[in-house]
């Protein structure tokens, strides 16, 4: 799902959109990381194995960074999921509002709602959130004449995914313009 819409915001930019994003799971530095590594292609990563646990991944060179970084100023903007300590429906709202205003962010993303940290007592209140949450971004995409990629997890199921398999409250699919699944074969 992250990687899928990473394209979509490296696709935006690359026809002249600037573009915002939010990650709860990965830090900024470590969302760019991986959008770099799109950006870059499969061409331009080098295998790396960590000698003391094993594990292979992919490093940049530096002047490819660089290059890539160069390609993207001032078009791709990253919130930093650290800045906040509780309630981040109501700062990445604004974060949002602010790049719209400031930089022209046509396409925005939120990955995802699951790791979103809101301001909740119990579980009724938290379901509560996510849905006000949808609901303001859903607001802001009309209002700002923009697009909105909402990440939601599914709960488990077994079978086919669909748009009721959501995990959460029902209001988040009721809210949505669109809602696609994204399975891994």
């Amino acid at each position: 799902k992250s990687t899928l819409l990473g394209q979509v915001l490296l696709n935006a930019v690359e026809v002249g959109e600037s573009v915002c994003a939010y990650s709860g799971e990965l830090r900024a530095d470590r969302f760019q990381y991986w959008v770099n590594l799109q950006a870059a292609g499969r061409a331009n990563i080098i295998p790396y194995k960590d000698a003391s646990g094993g594990k292979e991944y992919g490093v940049l060179r530096q002047e490819i960074v660089k290059q890539i970084r160069e390609w993207y100023r001032g078009k791709f903007w990253l919130y930093d999921n650290s800045i906040a300590d509780n309630g981040e429906e109501t700062s990445v709202l604004k974060v949002f509002q602010y790049a719209a205003k400031r930089y022209g962010c046509k396409v925005f993303l939120v990955d995802n709602l699951m790791t979103s940290r809101f301001t909740a007592r119990n579980d009724s209140d938290f379901y509560r959130a996510q849905s006000n949450f949808v609901g303001e971004l859903v607001h802001f995409a009309k209002a700002y004449g923009v697009h909105v990629h909402l990440v939601a997890h599914p709960r488990k199921t077994n079978g086919k995914l669909g748009k009721d398999d959501i995990s959460g409250t029902a209001d988040i699919n009721n809210r949505a313009d669109n809602v696609f699944t994204v399975e891994r074969q």
